[in-house]
C-alpha cells in the first residue's frame, strides 16, 4: 500500500503546487482589492469573479489532496467503539466504497453541468462560466483514484 501511495503522492504533487499558488493568487487579488476600494476608491470589477473562481477551484482539488494525507476531519466514535480489526477493516472498506460512489457520480453529474454552461460567459472575465463548474468533476475524478488505492488496498490486505 505504501508503494501505491508514494506513487499517487508523487502524481498529486504537482496539484499541491497549484493549490499553493492559488492559495497566493487568491491572498494577493483580495489585498489589491481592498487596497484598491479603501485607498483609491476605486473597486476592481474582476477582484471578486477571480477570487471566487480561485477558491472553488482549491476546494475541490483540494479535498482529494487533503483525502490522500488523511488530512479531512473524521467522527470516528463508532470506529472507536469496535474492538475487532476484521470489522473496522470491513468498515472501512465501505466507507471507502461510499466515498468512490460519491465520486463518480459527481464525476459524471459535474461534467454535465459544466458541458451545459460552457458556452455561457462569466460576467466581468468574460470566460466560460463552465470553467467555475468543471472543478468538481475533476476534483471527483481525483477523489475517486485516491478512493480506488484505498480500496484496493483494504482488498490486498483481506488478502494477506
Amino acid at each position: 500500500m505504501s508503494q501505491n501511495k508514494s506513487i499517487l503522492k508523487r502524481a498529486f504533487r504537482p496539484l499541491e503546487f497549484m493549490l499553493m499558488l492559488g492559495v497566493l493568487a487568491t491572498f494577493l487579488v483580495v489585498l489589491l482589492e481592498v487596497v484598491s476600494r479603501y485607498i483609491f476608491h476605486h473597486s476592481i470589477a474582476w477582484g471578486g469573479e477571480v477570487c471566487t473562481t480561485l477558491l472553488v477551484w482549491i476546494t475541490f482539488v483540494g479535498g482529494a489532496v487533503a483525502l490522500l494525507d488523511n488530512g479531512h476531519m473524521c467522527v470516528d466514535l463508532v470506529m472507536n467503539r469496535i474492538s475487532s480489526r476484521g470489522a473496522k477493516k470491513f468498515l472501512g472498506l465501505i466507507g471507502s466504497l461510499a466515498m468512490l460512489a460519491f465520486a463518480v457520480c459527481g464525476a459524471f453529474g459535474g461534467w454535465k453541468l459544466a458541458m451545459r454552461t460552457w458556452n455561457m460567459k462569466t460576467t466581468t472575465l468574460q470566460i466560460p462560466a463552465g470553467i467555475l463548474y468543471l472543478a468538481f468533476p475533476i476534483g471527483c475524478v481525483l477523489i475517486a483514484l485516491v478512493c480506488l488505492r484505498r480500496v484496493f488496498a483494504a482488498l490486498k490486505a483481506k488478502g494477506e
